[in-house]
């Protein structure tokens, strides 16, 4: 079945596209800054998990889990933040963080 997309179709699941397109823009942005500040980080962080927010990194841990349970005692916003393994060798990574 094809379905043609309208924008209210889209923002009915969505919500307003202008906050999308920023909300995407944004992380864009901090997505290339991660990845620009990579050299730097596997040197402070190596092999570790990071949680980056507004351009910091505000947790770290060894494992993932680890670096969960942070990220909920700091009150990080999951919806807001990057989260990174710090390797010497990059890696593609997309993982579902779940409440």
């Amino acid at each position: 079945m094809i379905m043609k997309l309208t924008r209210e179709f889209v923002e009915e699941r969505f919500g307003d596209l202008s906050k999308l397109d920023k909300e995407l823009t944004r992380f864009s942005k901090a997505a290339k800054d991660l990845s620009s500040r990579h050299p730097r980080l596997v040197n402070k962080y190596p092999k570790r998990w990071v949680a980056v927010h507004g351009g910091k990194v505000r947790a770290h841990a060894a494992s993932f889990n680890a670096l969960q349970k942070q990220i909920d005692k700091k009150g990080l916003p999951r919806n807001r933040i990057i989260v990174r393994y710090i390797d010497r060798h990059r890696r593609a990574m997309i993982l579902p963080i779940r409440r």
